[in-house]
């Protein structure tokens, strides 16, 4: 079909009609062309770009991995060290807490008990400096664990009271307790943790003590109701003593951190205290403050994020009289795997009122041997021992059970490691509960209640004059 404008033109016209058509295809071939040779130089900068984010990423990636397993390696390093020094520390405190002990419940003057009172004192506060670092390194890591168990708080504040008590007026200061809203009408029960509770309010307590040389301490309390049905406890310690200037009052909080850090301080501490009671306030739900004035003493409030509990029967103390009489109504066979000859000494000691059968091996094999050939009752297990540890002499004590179908025998873990991680695996392994060193008398006899109180006991066999109250040791 005919283009009527190409039939009205004259061949010449048609000519140069065809000519520029032809210039225009051509520069636009020619314009088709650069645009697609830009194009492909985009795609190929594209393409480029792409790889070397990609190698950017899988870098980074691996970079990262990299950091994450050196993090993870610093970390579990980190934890080793600690346990390792908690447990290096603990043992040889166990030694002089545990002698310290047995040489009180002998006859001594006065000026002996005195220097024994400044010995107890001096090895307890180092374990609790042991129990700070542990305790901030657990915070730092994500890994202190709180219990809501139901608490009186008005009994648990009256026992802190009465504990320091003495303390406070031994120095000449007032002391007072005042109990506000919610408390003031006797028993108060929440869900709390009574452990971590009374942590925070010993450290305000002792700090009050220690920066106070003149007028008074008073502690104050008070339970109230929220809209969202929970309650708010709060615990404020006031102190008449040096006070804090503003600068000291924002670093107080801070982990190594202390009010006074010059050489020429006049108090002693390691500046953990305070940051790990805030912590714990905080994990509660709550928070730890503090107003002070330099020369005007320092007032320090702790809150706590608690709901109402049913009020629970009080069970037997520790070292109630008729728990105990579970230790004296047979003479019970207890095997003593421990390889530290002062640590034997201390168990010895704690152990020498109870009419006991008691067997001693110095490594996991003899443990297992003598568990074998002697079926005792009990088992105080260390775990850092030689040859065979604790843990793999109780896994195969376990075992043999299991295929005799042989009811267990409790196995109490007796052992300077004491982060939460080693005592659950403990447990975890079959052992049946745990005692720290250094040990305290009291919760070791309480946990050897506790676990003969289900084995059964055999009619009384006449003492022996010679061995009568005291322990019968079978092997050194």
């Amino acid at each position: 079909m005919s283009d009527p404008a190409y039939d009205a033109m004259t061949p010449e016209e048609l000519r140069a009609a065809l000519m520029q058509e032809r210039r225009l295809r051509a520069e636009l071939e020619e314009s088709v062309e650069r645009k697609s040779h830009s194009l492909r130089r985009a795609n190929a900068s594209l393409v480029s770009l792409a790889r070397q984010i990609d190698r950017m990423v899988k870098e980074r990636t691996e970079d990262l991995a990299r950091d994450r397993a050196e993090a993870e390696a610093e970390s579990a390093a980190k934890t080793q060290f600690l346990a390792t020094m908690s447990h290096e520390i603990r043992t040889p405190l166990n030694g002089v807490l545990g002698m310290a002990s047995a040489l009180a419940d002998t006859e001594l003057a006065e000026r002996q008990s005195q220097i024994l009172g400044v010995l107890r004192e001096s090895g307890q506060l180092l374990l609790n400096i042991v129990d700070d670092i542990l305790d901030l390194s657990k915070i730092e890591e994500g890994k202190l664990e709180l219990e809501r168990l139901p608490t009186d708080v008005v009994a648990l504040i009256e026992t802190v009271y009465r504990q320091f008590k003495p303390r406070i007026e031994a120095k000449g200061l007032n002391f007072s307790s005042i109990y506000g809203e919610g408390l003031a009408q006797g028993p108060a029960w929440v869900h709390i943790d009574p452990t971590r509770f009374q942590q925070v309010l010993t450290n305000l307590l002792s700090n009050a003590i220690k920066f106070t040389d003149t007028g008074a301490i008073a502690l104050s309390s008070s339970l109230v109701l929220q809209h969202d049905g929970e309650l708010i406890l709060c615990v404020a310690v006031r102190d008449t003593g040096v006070g804090l200037t503003d600068a000291q009052v924002e670093r107080l909080f801070q982990p190594y951190m202390q009010a006074d850090a010059s050489v020429a301080r006049s108090h002693g501490g390691t500046g953990l205290g305070l940051a790990i009671a805030r912590q714990i306030c905080e994990r509660m739900g709550g928070t730890l403050t503090c107003r002070s004035h330099e020369g005007d003493g320092s007032e320090f409030c702790a809150t706590f994020r608690a709901a109402p509990a049913e009020p629970v029967v009080s069970s037997h103390d520790p070292q109630d009289e008729n728990e105990l009489e579970v230790l004296r109504a047979q003479r019970w066979k207890v095997l003593v795997a421990e390889d530290n000859r002062t640590n034997r000494m201390v168990l010895h000691h704690i152990l020498r009122g109870y009419d006991l059968d008691l067997h001693w091996v110095d490594n996991g094999e003899e443990a297992v041997k003598t568990w074998r050939q002697e079926r005792p009752d009990l088992v105080l297990m260390d775990v850092n021992m030689p040859q065979l540890d604790g843990v793999s002499a109780t896994s195969v004590i376990r075992q043999e059970e299991a295929d005799a179908q042989a009811a267990p025998v409790p196995i109490i873990a007796v052992s300077a490691n004491a982060l939460v991680h080693q005592i659950k695996s403990y447990l975890a392994s079959g052992m049946t509960d745990h005692v720290a060193k250094p040990i305290r008398k009291k919760k070791l006899l309480s946990a050897m209640a506790r676990a003969l109180k289900s084995r059964p006991t055999l009619p009384p066999v006449p003492e022996e004059p010679a061995d009568k109250g005291a322990a019968r040791v079978l092997s050194p």
